[in-house]
């Protein structure tokens, strides 16, 4: 039995297998729902958009996802979610749990190494609140309250939002899951409990030391990384606008967040527009394109998504790129699709959440997608 992993979005399907690269373990990584078979790798993950969808388009996706689940006797599953909470959780938790029977489910989201913890039922960053920091700005999920069984809108008991002070209290929820899964040295292939462990990458890297005991952090190996380099940077973090700000390595291209309509509305304008930006990147060699929405003119996250996945899909046809770098899981599926990119293989860890995968097939080009509200690794540059 291997541990399914369903995740909200694909920086966070990224993240899970960057942590199976970080301990050697096997790991597929799809996009397909209709998979006919499981894999025979130690790790499955299952990469969806759930996050940018309406709360009843969500939950059809993973009801989808878990009906083919049952269908393949899938017991061992994990649901990786946004560290900061953001996304359909519980509509899609009790969706999924029609088909994967459970006693009890845990949500573990946060990651005291980031200074993210939950104490008293209170979500702090570097001791603020949730929504006191850019978190409140988030254009689709706005942290409104800090309370996790408030963001969450929980009344029943049956599901477990336990403090987070120290990475102690994974271990604790980590080995309810796995204990009848420990002991199998390699596999794992025991009765999975009958639990639901939801959370971060932080939460899955407790429960997969406690499911593959044998599992140990493997360096990995150098890579050789080409020189043209996009970076598309879809989030409106902090952390995503400091990097701009301060970036020395990148030409940046920024749209002003009022004239994004006006490409969406005009063809011509956007092949324009496009045909610059391919020529900056050409003479650079390194570009980043993203939306300044400091202009005060408040544009749908929809659009911009559907923007940056335009121009990088032309870019994609059009360049010699050597490493796509995609920021904001939304965007990054988006652009994904565009450019008609199906499939991909993992291939490195830099860092927690920022993983490199291939694309299968090709050679060519390597592709980095990282969260939104992540730093970029130094050792990308």
């Amino acid at each position: 039995m291997i541990i399914t992993v369903l995740a909200d979005d694909i920086t966070g399907a990224a993240e899970i297998s960057g942590v199976c690269l970080r301990y050697g373990l096997s790991v597929t990584f799809d996009f397909d729902f209709n998979i006919q078979n499981l894999p025979s790798t130690d790790v499955w993950v299952i990469a969806s958009d759930t996050r940018s969808l309406s709360e009843k388009e969500a939950c059809e996706i993973v009801r989808k996802i878990a009906r083919r689940l049952k269908a393949l006797q899938v017991k061992t599953v994990f649901k990786k979610i946004d560290s900061a909470l953001r996304g359909h959780i519980v509509p899609e938790i009790k969706t999924l749990i029609e088909y994967i029977p459970v006693t009890k489910v845990f949500i573990l989201p946060a990651n005291p190494e980031t200074g993210r913890i939950i104490r008293d039922g209170i979500y702090l960053i570097n001791e603020q609140p949730l929504h006191q920091t850019s978190f409140a700005n988030d254009p689709d999920f706005p942290a409104k309250t800090s309370s996790v069984r408030e963001i969450l809108q929980l009344t029943e008991n049956e599901i477990v939002t336990p403090d987070i002070l120290n990475m102690n209290d994974y271990k604790k929820y980590a080995k309810l899951w796995g204990h009848i899964g420990a002991g199998h040295a390699t596999k794992g292939r025991g009765q999975a409990p009958p639990l639901l462990p939801v959370g971060g990458s932080v939460f899955f890297e407790a429960c997969l030391k406690i499911y593959f005991p044998s599992a140990k952090i493997t360096e990995q190996k150098p890579i050789c990384k080409g020189n043209n380099t996009l970076m598309i940077c879809g989030s409106t973090h902090e952390a995503s606008k400091q990097f701009i700000r301060e970036n020395l390595t990148f030409k940046c291209l920024e749209i002003a967040s009022g004239f994004v309509d006006e490409l969406l509305d005009d063809p011509e304008n956007l092949r324009v527009w496009t045909v610059g930006a391919i020529f900056n990147f050409k003479a650079h060699k390194k570009l980043i394109i993203t939306v300044n929405n400091e202009d005060n003119i408040i544009v749908s996250s929809e659009k911009v998504k559907y923007l940056l996945s335009k121009i990088t899909a032309e870019m994609v046809k059009k360049c010699d790129i050597d490493e796509l770098l995609i920021e904001g899981g939304a965007t990054a599926y988006a652009c994904l699709q565009m450019a008609n990119i199906a499939s991909l293989i993992p291939v490195h860890e830099y860092s927690r959440g920022i993983v490199r995968l291939k694309i299968a097939g090709n050679d060519n080009m390597y592709i980095t997608i990282k969260p939104g509200s992540y730093e970029w690794s130094p050792k990308l540059f």
